[in-house]
C-alpha cells in the first residue's frame, strides 16, 4: 500500500453543488444520487434560503482548511528553498562568473527566493481559487429563493459520479477541483 502525502488537509476537497426551484426536488434528487452512486448521505446537504449555517454547509471542513494552510506552507517553502539551491548548484556548475565569484550570497539569495517563490504558492493553494466560484454561484442562488444539493465528495471518482448524474437532470451545476 503506497501512501501519500498531500499539501491539503481536507477530508471532503472535491465538491459539486446543483440548484433546484424546490426543496422537494433537492431532497429527491439527494435520494436518487445515495441509491445510484457511491456518495454517502453523510456527504450531502440540501440548504434552504433561511438556513443560518449556510457557510458551514458549502465548507464544512474548517480545520481542514487550518491544516492546508499549514501543511502548503512548510511543504512549498521548503520545496522552493531546495529548488532554488538547486539552481545554485547548475548556475556553479556551469562557471557562471558571478556566481563562481560570490557563492555564499549567490546560494542564500536563490535560496531565499525559491522559499519566497514556494511561499507564494502555498499561499495560492491555501485561499483556493477553485472555491471561489463554487461558492459565489451557490450562495447567489440562494439569496434568489433556490434549494442547493451539496455534495462533498471524499475523492475525483465520487465527484465524477455525482456530476454525471446531477448534469443528467439538466440542472445548473458547479464544481471544485
Amino acid at each position: 500500500m503506497t501512501s501519500s502525502i498531500s499539501l491539503t488537509g481536507e477530508q471532503q476537497g472535491h465538491k459539486v453543488a446543483a440548484v433546484f426551484n424546490t426543496e422537494i426536488h433537492a431532497r429527491g434528487a439527494a435520494k436518487v444520487l445515495c441509491g445510484r452512486t457511491s456518495v454517502t448521505d453523510v456527504q450531502i446537504s440540501v440548504l434552504s434560503p433561511g438556513d443560518l449555517h449556510q457557510g458551514s454547509e458549502l465548507e464544512p471542513d474548517d480545520q481542514g482548511i487550518w491544516q492546508t494552510l499549514v501543511r502548503a506552507h512548510i511543504g512549498l517553502g521548503a520545496g522552493g528553498a531546495v529548488a532554488g539551491f538547486v539552481a545554485f548548484l547548475i548556475l556553479s556548475a556551469l562557471g557562471i562568473g558571478f556566481i563562481a565569484q560570490n557563492a555564499l550570497v549567490a546560494a542564500s539569495v536563490l535560496a531565499a527566493l525559491g522559499l519566497m517563490l514556494g511561499l507564494m504558492l502555498a499561499g495560492a493553494v491555501t485561499i483556493r481559487p477553485d472555491h471561489m466560484p463554487y461558492l459565489i454561484k451557490t450562495q447567489s442562488a440562494l439569496r434568489k429563493g433556490k434549494y442547493i444539493l451539496a455534495v462533498h465528495a471524499a475523492n475525483s471518482q465520487q465527484l465524477q459520479e455525482a456530476k454525471s448524474l446531477l448534469d443528467s437532470w439538466n440542472v445548473k451545476t458547479v464544481q471544485t477541483i
